[in-house]
């Protein structure tokens, strides 16, 4: 039992003992007087209040890829281990939340099996460890709604600075399709952003505002074209790589901070990112690197198979039963001929 119950800061340990057990035992006849309904209720929108924020991904079928199943149960487990308050605190903007370059989809040690109690307590550890030492102790601090916004934030290595939002993740991961659901910036704003792959093989970015108290605005990598205002309809940017390699997308309400960032970013080049080799795209959709064909391609394969097949057959069948109805007649024609004379 954790209690915010006014205890004596020093004194008897009795005292201190009794006071706490008093609290206690009063905390848990409320909570006995609650109906298994009630209980199951306030269970079931609690968790509904934690995934409405998260992420999606698209299905890879390439080998030992990260899936959506291995990131929903390693984000329940990391949550399940968390306290979730009553009456949570607002979320204010966690400056320097994700503090690394790297995405944690590439962090294999923060994906292991979970099949047995060690594992879990070693990948909770592992995952409030890295968030903790990546500025995100801030947001570990207010519980489970805390944690699941830094998490989030660590797949697409996003950073929050003191004015704005970035997206840190390089073009060159961008090859399968991300949706970051309700990335909350302060505690009345809430950022959808996707990554989705077009036919080319080239990566765009859509940008929408699920709930918001004020303007915001966007720009792309290198921010030289200039602020847009966001709204709740999806809004369209390219994927551009900067040399040296920045951010491709900063979100902020404030629009001359966004305008000054073309003078600070100091890039020397700024262009669309490469489309993605065809390669990875196919191991990623079929699980190896030929990629998918035409289904008429197929049904010509297997019309040719039974084609040949028949063919063979015919053979076979003309071999041994013609050839054996051939050699009778000729016996028989040679027994008339000889039995003539």
């Amino acid at each position: 039992c954790e209690s915010d119950h006014n205890l004596p800061s020093s004194g008897d340990k009795a005292e201190v003992k009794a006071d706490l057990q008093f609290y206690c035992l009063k905390q848990l006849k409320i909570a006995l007087r609650k109906t298994t309904e009630k209980v199951y209720e306030e269970h079931t929108n609690a968790w509904q209040q934690l995934w409405a924020t998260g992420i999606s991904i698209s299905q890879s079928k390439a080998k030992d890829a990260l899936n959506g199943d291995k990131i929903n149960a390693t984000m329940y487990y990391v949550l399940s281990n968390v306290r979730s308050p009553l009456d949570p605190p607002p979320l204010t903007i966690p400056t320097g939340c994700y503090g690394n370059i790297h995405h944690t989809f590439q962090a294999t040690n923060l994906w292991n099996d979970l099949s047995t109690f060690f594992n879990v307590q070693k990948a909770t550890s592992f995952w409030l460890l890295t968030l903790q030492k990546q500025g995100c102790d801030n947001l570990v601090a207010l519980g489970a709604p805390g944690v699941m916004q830094a998490m989030v934030l660590s797949f697409g290595s996003f950073k929050f600075s003191s004015q704005h939002l970035e997206f840190n993740m390089h073009p060159k991961f961008l090859h399968r399709d991300y949706t970051f659901r309700r990335l909350q910036y302060g505690n009345l704003t809430q950022v959808n952003v996707t990554v989705q792959l077009q036919e080319d093989n080239k990566a765009i970015l859509l940008v929408a505002l699920e709930k918001s108290d004020r303007p915001f605005y966007a720009c792309d990598g290198g921010c030289l074209d200039g602020p847009v205002q966001l709204g709740h309809m999806k809004l369209q940017f390219p994927v551009k790589l900067t040399d040296p390699v920045t951010a491709i997308l900063y979100i902020s309400p404030d629009r001359k901070h966004l305008d000054d960032m073309r003078h600070a970013i100091h890039v020397q080049e700024v262009g669309e990112a490469p489309a993605h080799e065809h390669s990875v795209i196919a191991l990623h959709k079929h699980g190896h690197h030929l990629g998918g064909l035409p289904t008429f391609f197929w049904v010509s394969v297997c019309f040719l198979i039974i084609v040949f097949h028949l063919f063979l057959f015919k053979l076979i069948y003309n071999e041994y039963c013609g050839g054996y109805q051939e050699k009778k007649t000729f016996q028989e024609r040679h027994k008339v001929r000889y039995s003539k004379l």
